[in-house]
């Protein structure tokens, strides 16, 4: 019946929902293969997303989908409603099994045996409270040596497997527990033997050393992690310093060159009105100029024409004087719209040097930033 038991309360161990530790109730699947109810890990994924705003399942922290769909798992459902008609009857057993618990009588009570409360090795007695008090009331039995009921596996742990006495002694050569006779006769003799009290004595010194030892490398690695934690803010706070300066930086000099951009092509367009109002000037002077040959021209074939001599003759010494008089000389103007290239040379070069500086300038601030932080061991 026991083992039955056991087993049943460990098929109730493995069909419980480890958030509510009851039977399953409508479990559901997640992916990385635990189950739970279907209402507690709608709870618990509910309250991740406002801490965390993530979701994880609570028994391996493995990451979810945050549109992850609860899949019903009937195989475990059906499990469930087998067992919860036979985990009442293991509830009843469970107490049962709890009221029969093992109990050891006193060796010296004689009409009516009570319960055990200790167990005298020395005595080889188990021992009830009243039998206890008188036990303890005899001055030459202070130094027994007195344990729980069943602890410590029995007596027979504690005597020694070549004579049968107590392990009252220590040897600190062997470091062993002996018994008297070890250290008179036995393999023992001639070792540093001690007591139980005194090696125990010993042993509380050599621990209250370890433990101070320990302390102090507690107390050092909780400083030392205060350290880091300290050195992990001031990485960021440094890292936010470092991203606005140069972002800032940037935004000057992006701002700067499109200003420069702006004025350097307002200058070209202006320059570039100017020459073309010069070409239009001089342009309409020498169309004033071809209208007014054109108009000569004319004048003069007509004359060429004149069947008259006499009045050929006159028309020709005033058409003579008159074009003699005019200005028909072409005004050229020689314009090259190109840039000198030794000065584009010298402008690339000079763009060249400027990210050079930047590149070196970038390089000394990420060095700088790196070297803030040295890992070192104490």
């Amino acid at each position: 019946m026991a083992k039955e038991f056991r087993g049943g309360a460990s098929l109730k161990a493995e069909l419980s929902c480890p958030i509510c530790l009851s039977l399953y109730k409508n479990p559901v699947l997640l992916r990385c293969g635990h189950s739970f109810c279907n209402e507690c890990i709608q709870k618990t994924l509910s309250a991740q997303q406002q801490s965390k705003g993530t979701y994880s399942c609570p028994m391996c922290n493995a990451q979810l989908d945050p549109t992850l769909e609860l899949q019903k798992n009937f195989q475990l459902c059906n499990i469930v409603k087998v067992f919860q008609p036979t985990a009442s009857e293991g509830q009843q057993d469970e107490g049962s099994a709890e009221g029969k618990e093992e109990v050891v009588p006193c060796d010296y009570c004689l009409d009516q045996s009570q319960p055990a409360v200790k167990t005298c090795l020395s005595c080889d007695a188990s021992l009830c409270q009243a039998h206890l008090n008188k036990h303890n009331a005899k001055a030459s039995q202070q130094d027994h040596i007195l344990v729980g009921v069943g602890a410590g596996g029995g007596a027979a742990e504690r005597r020694c497997p070549e004579h049968g006495k107590l392990l009252e002694c220590f040897c600190q050569y062997e470091e062993q527990h002996i018994c008297v006779l070890c250290s008179i006769a036995g393999r023992h003799k001639g070792h540093s033997i001690v007591t139980l009290k005194e090696a125990h004595s010993k042993q509380l010194g050599t621990l209250s050393i370890i433990m101070a030892r320990l302390q102090e490398d507690k107390n050092a690695l909780i400083t030392a992690l205060k350290e880091l934690q300290r050195s992990e803010n001031q990485v960021k706070t440094n890292t936010k310093i470092a991203t606005a300066l140069l972002q800032k930086q940037f935004e000057e000099m992006k701002t700067a060159m499109i200003q420069k951009e702006k004025k350097i092509l307002s200058d070209i367009e202006s320059i570039e009105k100017k020459q073309l109002a010069d070409i239009t000037e001089v342009k309409k002077k020498m169309e004033e100029k071809r209208d007014e040959a054109e108009k000569h021209l004319q004048s003069l074939q007509k004359m060429r024409e004149e069947p008259d001599l006499f009045l050929f003759f006159k028309e020709f010494k005033v058409a003579n004087d008159r074009a003699a008089r005019r200005d028909f000389s072409i005004d050229t103007m020689d314009v090259v719209v190109q840039l000198n290239k030794a000065r584009i040379n010298q402008y690339q070069q000079w763009i060249q040097n400027l990210m050079s500086q930047l590149d070196q300038y970038l390089q000394r601030m990420k060095n700088e930033l790196t070297n803030q932080i040295r890992r070192r061991r104490i």
